[in-house]
């Protein structure tokens, strides 16, 4: 009976190790490829008026990009409306340009107290969202 549930056990390890392997393998998979398409989608990103300017990579169980951008330049909604149909199959980089623009919408509703954007945080992963980050510049340069 010992030896029945010793194997059983042994047999579950193996599998599970199996298993996490297995996951390991496919996350930085996942991660390489959505580095790549992030460069990829570099010059459609510029076209629309940003640039990347940080990217952190969490590597983990469900690894995420997390990717920040700054808005160079204004463009204007029929701009938006183009490059978001050039680029309406590519899921990937359709996903990074409609959480941009929506970034920016929101920071023409919204006033925080001598502040203003100065960067878009994407997480890439499972579940995406969009991090608007304001700032105070002048009060930073007195932190240094």
């Amino acid at each position: 009976m010992a030896n029945a549930l010793d194997d059983l056990l042994g047999d579950a390890k193996k599998k599970g190790s199996e298993i996490w392997s297995s996951i390991k393998s496919t996350g930085k998979d996942k991660l390489k490829n959505a580095i790549e398409n992030l460069n990829k989608a570099q010059p459609d990103i510029e076209e629309a008026g940003f640039v990347l300017v940080r990217l952190d990579v969490d590597i983990a169980l469900l690894p995420r990009l997390f990717a920040r951008f700054k808005q160079v330049r204004q463009i204007s909604n029929e701009e938006k409306e183009t490059i978001l149909a050039k680029t309406k199959k590519n899921k990937f980089l359709n996903f990074i340009l409609i959480g941009l623009f929506k970034a920016v919408e929101i920071r023409k509703e919204v006033s925080i107290d001598n502040m203003d954007l100065q960067e878009i945080e994407l997480e890439i992963g499972l579940t995406p969202s969009a991090k608007i980050i304001f700032r105070r510049e002048e009060r930073l340069k007195l932190m240094e």
